[in-house]
């Protein structure tokens, strides 16, 4: 078996040959939780509720127009209503 190299890496891979050997992982240390990582708390929850097929195209609609995603257009329309 041919030894894997950094130039020969890719074309290798493509063809569906193993490479690990030119990978240490014995000692490899990737997943698990870290300090830090992930996404950000953007502070909104989630909230699953059933529409007609006929308002949701109305909301991709507007979303993809004002090039908004479907949730800012939900809550822009909710909110005034809802105070």
């Amino acid at each position: 078996m041919k030894k894997t190299t950094t130039k020969n890496l890719e074309a290798r891979f493509d063809r569906g040959e193993d490479v690990l050997d030119l990978f240490e992982t014995k000692n490899a240390r990737w997943g698990g939780v870290r300090a830090g990582a992930g996404r950000k708390a953007s502070g909104r929850v989630q909230y699953i509720t059933r529409l007609s097929p006929a308002l949701i195209r109305a909301i991709k609609g507007r979303a993809k127009s004002e090039h908004r995603k479907e949730c800012e257009v939900v809550e822009s329309l909710l909110a005034p209503a809802l105070k």
